[in-house]
C-alpha cells in the first residue's frame, strides 16, 4: 500500500540532550537527583513548584532563581564563574562525516507532497573523530523525513567507524548527516578516567612498596583505604555518567600471581597481614588484609571483616582477576584486636548477571565488527555482484539490531556497575 507523504519534513529539529538523558529520564532509571547529570549548556536546579530536578539554559539560570522558579541544588549562592563558563563555552569541532554509500531500495513508498516519488535508502556513513566521542548521537534528515539515533561504541581520537542508517526520500542528494554531541560530556569521561587511572597508580605503588614489618606501614595501611576509597567514588561518578549516556567502559587492572605475604595463590582466600593501633582512639585498629581469587575471577568480590565489636561488608573494586590478589584496609573496633578476621563474601548480588552481560556485550561487539568489515569489502568491492542491493540491505538491518541490543546491554551493565558503587 503506497503511503501519503502530505508534506516535507524540514531537517531542521533540534535535540537538547545528545549527550545525556534528560534528568526526569535519570531518575526515572535510578539516578538519585543529587546525581543527575545536565546537558552541555544546561544548569542543574530545583524547581520550587515540585521539588524536581531540572536542567535549565545557562543563561536564564538568575532570571529563574530571582523570580521564585528554581533554587540552587545545595541551596548555596550560584558560582558565577561556573555559571558564566558553562554560558561561554564554544562549541568543540569533534569528527567529520563522510557518507560513503547510497543505495536505493526496490519498494517505494509513496508520494510527497511536490508530486515525487518516495522511496527507502540505505545509508552507509562514517564518522571520523578528532576526539573521542562517547554515545555518539547523528541526526540523518533528507527532504522526506529525519531520525535521529545514538552509535553503540565509543570513537577514539583520530579514528573512524562505520555505520548506518535507513531514511525516505525523494531525493537522495538530500540526505544529510550531522553529529549532535557538543563534547563537553566525552570531555567529562575523559576527565574521570584519568583521574581514576592516576589513583590506581598510586595504589599500585603503595601497594607494592608496602612491607607488614615495616614501621610505616600503618601510615601506608591507611593511606591504601583512602585510596581504595577514593577509587570506588571515581568509580561511582564515571559509571553514573557512563550510566546516563548509554555507554559504559570499565577499567580494569591486573596483579601478579602471589599474594603480598609472598605464598603461592591457591583458591580464593582473604587473610589479615597486620593489625595495627589506630592513632589516638582506644578500641579502634586498623586491620589491613588482602583477598585472592583462585582460577576463577570473582566480579565485584565483597568481603566481611569482624571482631568481637563489630562487623563490616566491604566492597573492593570492580573485580580480582583470577590468580590474582587485592590488597586494602580498614578502620574496625574491637575490644581484642586477635578477633579481627577477615572472610570472602563472594560476590556483589548482582555480580553473576553483570557478567553475563560483559560477555553478551563482547559477543555483539564482535558480530556488529564482523558486520561492518563484511559491508565494507561490499561497498568497496568495484566488481558487485547482481544482488549488491539485497546483500547491503540485508547487513544494514543486521547492524541496526546488533546496535539496538548494544546500546541496551550497555545501558544495563553501567546501571549496575553505578548502583554497586553508589
Amino acid at each position: 500500500m503506497a503511503i501519503l507523504v502530505t508534506g516535507v519534513i524540514a531537517p531542521s529539529l533540534q535535540y537538547s540532550n545528545a549527550d545525556v538523558l534528560p534528568p526526569n529520564h535519570q531518575v526515572d532509571i535510578g539516578i538519585s537527583t543529587e546525581d543527575v547529570v545536565c546537558d552541555s549548556g544546561l544548569y542543574k536546579v530545583i524547581r520550587a513548584a515540585n521539588s524536581s530536578i531540572a536542567c535549565v539554559k545557562a543563561k536564564n539560570v538568575l532570571k529563574l532563581i530571582a523570580n521564585g522558579w528554581a533554587t540552587t541544588v545545595d541551596k548555596e549562592p550560584i558560582d558565577e564563574e561556573v555559571l558564566n563558563t558553562i554560558i561561554n563555552r564554544k562549541s568543540i569541532d569533534l569528527a567529520q562525516i563522510n557518507i560513503l554509500e547510497t543505495v536505493a531500495l526496490k519498494t517505494q513508498t509513496g508520494t510527497a507532497a511536490s508530486g515525487k516519488s518516495v522511496s527507502n535508502y540505505d545509508v552507509i556513513f562514517e564518522i571520523c573523530a578528532y576526539t573521542p566521542i562517547y554515545a555518539p548521537d547523528v541526526n540523518v534528515a533528507s527532504d522526506s523525513e529525519t531520525k535521529h539515533y545514538e552509535l553503540a561504541n565509543l570513537i577514539d581520537a583520530d579514528s573512524c567507524v562505520i555505520s548506518v542508517t535507513k531514511i525516505k526520500a525523494t531525493d537522495p542528494t538530500s540526505i544529510k548527516i550531522i553529529l549532535l554531541n557538543k563534547g563537553d560530556i566525552s570531555e567529562k569521561v575523559v576527565m574521570l578516567q584519568n583521574e581514576l587511572d592516576s589513583l590506581k597508580e598510586q595504589l599500585t605503588t603503595i601497594r607494592s612498596s608496602l612491607k607488614v614489618t615495616d614501621p610505616d606501614s600503618q601510615k601506608q595501611g591507611v593511606k591504601i583505604a583512602e585510596l581504595r576509597k577514593q577509587i570506588n567514588d571515581k568509580r561511582e561518578q564515571l559509571h553514573r555518567t557512563l550510566f546516563a549516556i548509554h555507554l559504559p567502559s570499565t577499567a580494569k587492572d591486573k596483579i601478579g600471581e602471589m599474594t603480598f605475604s609472598g605464598n603461592v595463590i591457591e583458591g580464593n582466600s582473604a587473610s589479615v597481614l597486620s593489625v595495627l593501633n589506630a592513632t589516638q582512639t582506644p578500641g579502634l585498629y586498623d586491620a589491613i588484609f588482602e583477598v585472592c581469587a583462585g582460577s576463577t575471577t570473582i566480579k565485584l568480590p565483597v568481603i566481611k571483616v569482624t571482631s568481637d565489636k563489630q562487623s563490616q561488608t566491604i566492597k573492593m573494586g570492580d573485580k580480582i582477576s583470577a590468580n590474582s590478589c587485592q590488597m586494602t584496609s580498614v578502620k574496625i573496633e574491637a575490644n581484642d584486636k586477635s578477633t579481627i578476621s577477615v572472610t570472602p563474601a563472594g560476590n556483589a548480588d548482582s555480580s553473576n548477571k553483570a557478567s553475563d552481560l560483559e560477555v553478551r556485550i563482547n559477543s555483539l561487539q564482535a558480530s556488529m565488527i564482523q558486520e561492518k568489515q563484511t559491508l565494507k569489502s561490499l561497498i568497496h568491492n568495484p566488481d558487485r555482484p547482481e544482488n549488491f542491493v539485497e546483500l547491503v540491505d540485508t547487513h544494514v538491518i543486521k547492524i541496526i539490531e546488533l546496535r539496538n541490543q548494544l546500546i541496551l546491554a550497555k545501558a544495563e551493565f553501567s546501571k549496575i556497575m553505578y548502583q554497586t558503587y553508589n
